[in-house]
């Protein structure tokens, strides 16, 4: 008994070996000369080697406290202020008032529009209050003076609650709507 292949696989057979034997035919156009090559592949290997001391040391950016801090805050800004949605969209920081060409308008009443402002001024006021909440839970706690500490602590809980009532006040100045029944009615005002 005898198997036969199909044609189909005959056909991508031969199709594989023509385009294999016509690649192998041509010869690729080099950007670089060999020279060039030889002297880019030596200065990469002697740069590996200065780069592996320096990790091994524990001296590199990555080792770096700050340039993660500073990373971390970027990543959490970028998060909470929207910017991927501003990006995406194609959305304008500002527009220029249509009565008076001197004057940028920055948020737009209604829930039918956004600018990029309002969504950074948020984030803005959402990474002050991380802040201020990291700064509680990692330094606050180490004081040794109670003072100090209710003093800082009762300072943070006003910054916070200013913030996330301008967050609130904006919301509802927006759209219209009361985002809890338990928050101050003045808060809309």
């Amino acid at each position: 008994m005898t198997i036969s292949p199909k044609p189909s696989l005959i056909l991508s057979l031969l199709l594989t070996i023509t385009i294999l034997s016509s690649a192998a035919a041509s010869s690729p156009i080099s950007v670089l000369s060999k020279m060039e090559i030889v002297f880019v592949t030596g200065v990469f290997l002697i740069w590996i080697s200065f780069m592996i001391k320096r990790i091994i040391a524990g001296e590199t950016i990555f080792h770096n406290k700050k340039m993660w801090i500073c990373g971390t805050l970027f990543v959490y800004f970028f998060s909470v202020s929207g910017s991927m949605f501003i990006l995406i969209r194609r959305i304008p920081l500002f527009v220029v008032d249509r009565n008076d060409a001197n004057n940028p308008v920055f948020f737009f009443k209604g829930h039918g529009m956004q600018f990029g402002a309002e969504g950074i001024c948020a984030g803005f006021l959402f990474t002050i209050v991380g802040l201020l909440i990291s700064l509680v839970t990692r330094i606050v706690v180490r004081m040794k003076d109670s003072m100090m500490q209710r003093l800082t602590m009762v300072s943070v809980m006003i910054v916070s609650f200013w913030a996330v009532k301008q967050v609130v006040r904006l919301n509802h100045w927006k759209t219209g709507y009361a985002i809890h029944a338990y928050l101050p009615s003045n808060w809309y005002k």
